[in-house]
């Protein structure tokens, strides 16, 4: 026997995963723009086969499988990072605001005429004066949810060119900020509740994603992309041992190969530890919580129709909901029962940072208006007793974007990046 040897083989250290927003719209390919930093990564292409199991004078039970429709399934996970996590969070939630830290003001003008959302342009009073290429500009009120970050690419004119379209509309007359100099940048996510938010394209529906995943496997380009790519579920743990972690599911049309060979676009942002948390619950500080983990999740249902294709119509998104389960250890008292027996609705906050100051501070924060707790159990498996708690965060008006409405919750990272 000839002794054969295999003729290529893939290294799994080597694999990537990028992502890119699909910015002509769902299912569009985009090209990944950023690389996001996983450990786990599990696509699985589904295609429905149709039985055929029509009688034919014969005792068998399958005479043919005929393809049905098809869609890809995605589970991922990986740390925490404050640069990447934005893309999740944008493709989650939907709403988006931001605010410039540590930033020194330039100039303070306005605009000349209304700017529509998706505008990648914007007319400045007084001819742009003081306004150059590669400004950092906030346009909208700052401090409020209408205030978005921009950097400008080109100036003629007074027109201004910006890095990325304008997920807001913005009247006449509306306040534009320069920076002469900055540290980080507050991108708080929040439920769209109207309109298209952040560049989504209907009503109420986040932005899509293409995910590019390389393996060397795929002939030509060694990698497969996964189109109109959307989020049913992210989870965010924070165990005071570990890194900040978070995981995801997503839907996604089948996959393709991809059209060129994908390259790499890595940061230099280092993962957070889960210790540096605090946790205020009703205005209080705890100092007991060994473990949360804040899971966000949507219903998504894939239409099919008939018009002759497999891949879905749509990927609508349904209504978000937020959760919480949280490990208490030791238990001191029945501060972590009471909330339960009592039906008391509390306030939450959660804020993770990398220690750092300045140009290089990350950070998460979740804020919560409504939390309620819905079970609770002591514990007796470790050395001392503890308490093992879920809640629920309940809609209200304030944990909300610039679509107004109402919100579970509002998720902020600080960072070094512009806009998503």
């Amino acid at each position: 026997m000839t002794t054969q040897y295999a003729s290529s083989i893939y290294p799994v250290p080597n694999r990537f995963i990028g992502i890119g927003k699909e910015t002509a719209g769902p299912g569009s390919v985009a090209t990944a723009t950023y690389t996001l930093p996983l450990t786990s990564f599990k696509p699985a292409d589904k295609v429905t086969y149709l039985p055929d199991a029509a009688w034919r004078n014969s005792m068998g039970d399958l005479y043919n499988l005929v393809q049905g429709v098809e869609i890809a399934d995605i589970s991922l996970a990986g740390p925490f990072f404050a640069d990447g996590f934005g893309y999740v969070l944008a493709d989650m939630m939907g709403d988006y605001y931001q605010s410039v830290n540590g930033g020194v003001t330039g100039t303070t003008t306005t605009l000349s005429g209304s700017v529509a959302s998706g505008a990648t342009t914007i007319v400045l009073a007084n001819s742009g004066s003081g306004v150059a290429v590669d400004d950092l500009i906030s346009v909208g009120s700052t401090g409020t949810t209408a205030e978005e970050v921009r950097q400008v690419t080109a100036i003629a004119g007074g027109t201004a060119t910006l890095n990325m379209q304008l997920y807001q509309g913005h009247a006449s007359g509306g306040t534009v900020t320069v920076y002469s100099s900055w540290d980080t940048i507050t991108h708080s996510f929040a439920q769209l509740n109207t309109g298209s938010g952040m560049g989504g394209f209907n009503e109420a529906q986040p932005p899509t994603y293409s995910f590019t995943d390389y393996t060397g496997v795929p002939a030509s380009t060694g990698a497969r992309q996964y189109a109109y790519s959307v989020f049913s579920e992210v989870a965010l743990t924070s165990n005071a041992t570990a890194l900040l972690e978070w995981d995801g599911k997503l839907t996604a049309v089948a996959s393709e190969i991809a059209a060129t060979t994908p390259t790499t676009s890595i940061s230099d942002v280092a993962p957070q530890a889960a210790w540096n948390t605090t946790v205020t619950i009703a205005g209080s500080g705890t100092y007991n919580t060994e473990e949360w983990k804040l899971t966000l999740q949507r219903k998504i249902t894939p239409k099919f129709e008939n018009a002759g294709q497999q891949a879905p119509y749509a990927i609508p998104r349904g209504a978000l909901s937020a959760m919480l389960n949280f490990t208490f250890d030791p238990a001191s008292d029945e501060e972590e029962y009471l909330p339960l027996r009592n039906a008391t609705i509390q306030t939450l906050v959660l804020n993770c940072t990398n220690g750092q100051t300045g140009t290089a501070a990350t950070s998460i924060n979740i804020s919560a208006t409504k939390m309620k707790v819905d079970t609770s159990v002591i514990e007796d498996t470790k050395e001392d007793f503890g308490w093992t708690n879920t809640a629920k965060l309940i809609e209200n008006t304030t944990d909300t974007g610039p679509s107004g409405g109402y919100g579970p919750c509002v998720i902020s990272v600080t960072n070094r990046v512009i806009a998503y």
